[in-house]
């Protein structure tokens, strides 16, 4: 009878697992889970976290609705492929929530796994926060989306700089070539 149980309890926990339902991944021992009230103290203490990184790993709709203020956004889906937006960070306080603390385990298992040094989920995710009574931002009120990689807005710069720069120089000197 008890391993007939055993083997339902084992059968549905993989099921879930298969099927996304519910998360199986643990929290390694490098992965520290902090209450809302110590992740408010280390964000609001620049001179001990001078380079933390708020990491938000729900989905955008979410992130628009709310989100812990100057938070970056990388879904928990698009983790594994966006790590090298977040290798500057690697020996950095990187703290990482989601709506309840599921998903936030999941994606601090997977920086803990690709060496991020210093990781902390956010016990509860945004719900305690808010329950706590600590701000929340939404897009809407002057806290847009921060970004890690800014690269492409300065590609975007340069090349249009450079393509009015050539307009400039090519609309002064012509567009023939000079005749011997």
């Amino acid at each position: 009878m008890v391993r007939k149980k055993l083997v339902f309890i084992l059968i549905a926990l993989c099921s879930f697992s298969v099927f996304g339902q519910i998360s199986i991944i643990p929290v390694s021992g490098m992965v520290e889970i902090i209450s809302v009230h110590d992740a408010h103290d280390m964000i609001t203490n620049s001179t001990l976290y001078p380079d933390l990184l708020i990491l938000d790993v729900r989905t955008q709709g979410e992130y628009d609705a709310e989100h812990i203020c100057n938070a970056t956004l990388i879904p928990l889906d698009e983790l594994q492929s966006r790590l090298n937006e977040l290798y500057p960070y690697n020996n950095t306080e990187i703290i990482v929530y989601c709506q309840s603390g599921f998903r936030s385990a999941n994606a601090s298992q997977i920086l803990d796994i690709n060496g991020f040094m210093k990781v902390y989920n956010i016990e509860g995710g945004i719900s305690a926060w808010k329950s706590a009574g600590y701000d929340v931002c939404t897009n809407g009120n002057g806290q847009g989306q921060s970004t890690i990689g800014f690269s492409f807005t300065i590609f975007i710069m340069v090349l249009f700089g450079t393509m009015g720069l050539l307009l400039i120089y090519y609309k002064k000197h012509g567009f023939n070539k000079k005749k011997n």
